[in-house]
């Protein structure tokens, strides 16, 4: 039986498109567009080098594996600061790791001497992600297969779509967070604290949270280290329709953060801010601007959150 370590590498018309889109000074979006979104059986793609080279398991179907394959990003904006504040020897953790991109991108950033906590919920998107660090010799990574919490307890999430063939995407969503959804799963969760325990991980260098409205939860779960100022840095990406369904904020998040003695970032998610952040060795400070709870978030917002006192890395960013 064939597995996942077995897949071919790129097809040479997928890698001769990746090597001309990523080498465009602007337009690599547009010029994504043109790429068929199917390719036969999924394959081992590449990171860019200064991402490490990593190989991952490719569907050019799924959102995040296609652009990472072509433009070499996912998030480039995110992936600007990550590379700005991760460093040898680093302690990473990815809290709605997917299949890994962050998590291939941490570890190459922080080398075998650091350590990198990765927690996914979706049991499709583990086995990919266990696959890719296996695949690389990943040892510095450590993959968790629950969901981030504030109480151990298994917990009912859906699917994207109406049903799994809908949406060629990873993920899932807490039940009652969205109207609809796909089929439904019951997952174990667990605060964070105790993930990080088990780990024997106490001080957090870099938390990167992306889970799809269970924000406030989650934080929650990691409230020791929060007050113990044991974690520096938060990248957030913040869900207000989920969270609202579930009777809270986007900016009742930010504002319990603030109250642990984090500054905030926005960060800059506009069109051009998406095409300079991944079409140039663009200055990570020059996508963010400072925030406050009490401002309109907006529909989606993502937010880089600095605890008080912690050497700032990210070049042209000024404490509020």
């Amino acid at each position: 039986m064939t597995t996942e370590r077995d897949l071919p590498p790129a097809p040479r018309w997928v890698s001769a498109a990746s090597r001309v889109i990523r080498s465009l000074p602007a337009g690599r979006y547009r010029a994504m567009n043109w790429v068929p979104r199917r390719s036969g059986r999924p394959f081992w793609a590449a990171l860019p080098d200064d991402l490490g080279g990593l190989l991952f398991r490719c569907d050019l179907a799924d959102p995040l594996m296609r652009e990472a394959c072509l433009t070499g990003r996912y998030e480039p904006q995110e992936t600007a600061l990550l590379m700005a504040l991760v460093g040898p020897g680093a302690v990473v953790v990815d809290v709605g790791a997917n299949w890994g991109y962050f998590t291939l991108a941490s570890a190459h950033l922080a080398g075998s001497t650091g350590r990198i906590v990765s927690i996914e919920a979706d049991p499709n998107a583990v086995r990919t992600l266990e696959s890719n660090v296996a695949k690389n010799g990943l040892t510095q990574v450590r993959v968790v297969a629950a969901a981030a919490s504030d109480a151990d307890e298994t917990i009912t999430v859906r699917r994207y779509g109406s049903n799994q063939q809908e949406s060629s995407n990873f993920g899932v969503v807490l039940e009652g967070a969205q109207e609809g959804g796909g089929a439904s799963l019951k997952i174990p969760a667990r605060p964070l604290d105790a993930m990080l325990d088990a780990a024997g991980i106490e001080h957090v260098d870099v938390l990167k949270m992306d889970i799809e409205g269970a924000e406030a939860r989650a934080l929650a779960g990691v409230g020791r280290r929060l007050a113990a100022g044991a974690i520096d840095w938060i990248l957030l990406e913040l869900h207000p329709a989920y969270l609202r369904n579930q009777g809270g904020s986007a900016a009742d998040v930010v504002a319990q953060l603030e109250s642990h003695g984090f500054d905030t970032w926005q960060i800059d998610h506009s069109p051009s801010a998406h095409r300079r952040a991944a079409s140039t060795d663009i200055g990570a400070g020059s996508l963010l601007k400072p925030l406050s709870a009490a401002v309109d978030l907006g529909d989606w917002p993502h937010v880089l959150l600095g605890r008080r006192g912690v050497d700032c890395r990210v070049a042209g960013i000024g404490r509020l």
